[in-house]
């Protein structure tokens, strides 16, 4: 046991001395002081302290009543920035998935946009090379007809030009009979004539008819345009009332699943809300428990010296 004569000295009187940095640390060394005895715990105050009244009963009740109620406060308050926190994030994943969703339909939007774009720009050039490839063969079919007329226009001045030389021989040999072949010479020129007349008329009647074949095939050429281009206008109308189909499809299932987000959101909600009205009741039996403890034990405490 301590002597009760050691004097008492407090711990904070104590201090390092020599403090030293070591591998491991810091090293000091401490002077203690001799042991000391704790202050002898005072007898009287507890033995002079008057009984507690229902005054400072009541008092103590009230004060616990108040600090219950701040901490009710409290709880309450801490509730309500919580589910002000759980409404601002599911705010925030609403929004930011109403985002995602659309600039993902406003990517495929603008695909399809480019999509459409190809395919016209890819028939409008197909259909331009056609046109020019028709064109090209139709210059390729005049050239030649030109061509085959200046052939036969050439043939015909050459047989022309050599029945003229005939002709010019058998005047220069035959100068003494020419009185009695200027029948045969007009027969025979008119013979020519009628030829060449003949000719003229099938060559005429050629060129009507190689006309006529491109009269036929241009408007042949203009017909597949036409069509190539209601096949085009054909496919822009399906392909808009497929992006109008798929637009009105993502809006529904947006809206869908909006109104399933709400509907878990507010089932949540109201368990929460049922979860806070069980504790709250529990709360308040408890502290009606502890009252009717409180009470019961202040009537015994008045009761007990009158008993006596």
């Amino acid at each position: 046991m301590s002597n009760s004569t050691t004097p008492r000295t407090p711990l904070r009187t104590l201090h390092p001395e020599d403090v030293r940095k070591t591998p491991g640390g810091l090293s000091l060394d401490i002077v203690l002081t001799p042991a000391l005895r704790p202050a002898p715990r005072s007898v009287c105050k507890s033995s002079t302290s008057s009984p507690k009244t229902s005054a400072d009963i009541s008092e103590k009740l009230s004060n616990a009543a108040t600090r219950r109620e701040e901490v009710l406060h409290m709880r309450k308050e801490n509730i309500d920035q919580k589910l002000a926190m759980v409404q601002n994030k599911k705010d925030e994943i609403v929004n930011e998935k109403a985002t995602r969703t659309k600039e993902e339909l406003d990517a495929k939007l603008k695909d399809s946009e480019d999509n459409k774009n190809f395919i016209l720009k890819k028939a409008k050039d197909d259909v331009k090379a056609h046109l020019a490839m028709v064109e090209l063969k139709m210059k390729d079919l005049e050239l030649l007809t030109e061509a085959e007329k200046i052939a036969r226009k050439i043939g015909l001045d050459e047989d022309i030009m050599k029945a003229d030389e005939k002709r010019s021989e058998q005047l220069e040999k035959r100068i003494k009979d020419i009185q009695e072949h200027v029948d045969y010479v007009k027969s025979v020129s008119a013979t020519q004539e009628m030829k060449k007349k003949l000719y003229l008329a099938g060559l005429e009647k050629s060129m009507e008819e190689a006309g006529k074949r491109k009269e036929e095939a241009v408007a042949k050429v203009v017909e597949v345009a036409k069509e190539e281009e209601a096949k085009v206008e054909e496919a822009k109308l399906r392909r808009e009332k497929e992006e109008k189909a798929f637009q009105d499809n993502m809006k529904a299932t947006l809206s869908e699943k909006s109104g399933k987000v709400e509907e878990n959101q507010a089932n949540k909600d109201e368990m929460f809300k049922s979860k806070m009205e069980e504790r709250n009741r529990r709360a308040e039996l408890v502290r009606q428990n502890k009252l009717r403890l409180e009470q019961e034990g202040v009537d015994g405490t008045n009761l007990g010296p009158e008993s006596a």
